[in-house]
């Protein structure tokens, strides 16, 4: 989760109803170990993990390459979790930042709680000594 942690941006991954593949740009900030990203309930992705909720989360980096499927449950409302809220804040702190955020913006009405199942990852400056998977135990599904 540290290398998650750091990062400002991510990729998303779910899937549609009809099983086709959607990817969308999220924020995020990590808390206790978890990944909690958030959403528009409007938006597709959430209507595609309201319907599945198993997802695929990476960085935004070719170079440092972190990519992690699990699922995201549903914690409700951004006031129903204020220390996320808070953490949020905090992580993307930049005047711009504002206007993006659940504190700033009342449209942002879910937030998710991403629970890993599966990983891997490597750096591609030493690909061999880099590469790492993990595992959360019975994965079938995810």
């Amino acid at each position: 989760m540290a290398r998650l942690a750091a990062s400002r941006s991510y990729w998303l991954g779910t899937t549609g109803s009809d099983g086709s593949p959607h990817a969308a740009p999220v924020w995020g900030v990590t808390l206790d170990d978890v990944l909690y990203v958030y959403s528009e309930r409007r938006t597709l992705k959430a209507k595609n993990l309201a319907a599945d909720p198993r997802a695929v989360v990476h960085l935004e980096s070719a170079d440092d390459v972190v990519i992690v499927r699990g699922v995201m449950d549903d914690v409700g409302h951004p006031n129903d979790v204020p220390q996320v809220v808070a953490a949020l804040d905090h992580k993307y702190n930049r005047p711009e930042d504002a206007s993006y955020l659940p504190s700033g913006d009342p449209d942002f009405d879910v937030v998710y709680a991403f629970r890993p199942r599966r990983a891997m990852m490597w750096r591609l400056d030493d690909w061999e000594g880099s590469q790492r998977r993990w595992s959360a135990g019975d994965d079938a599904g995810t």
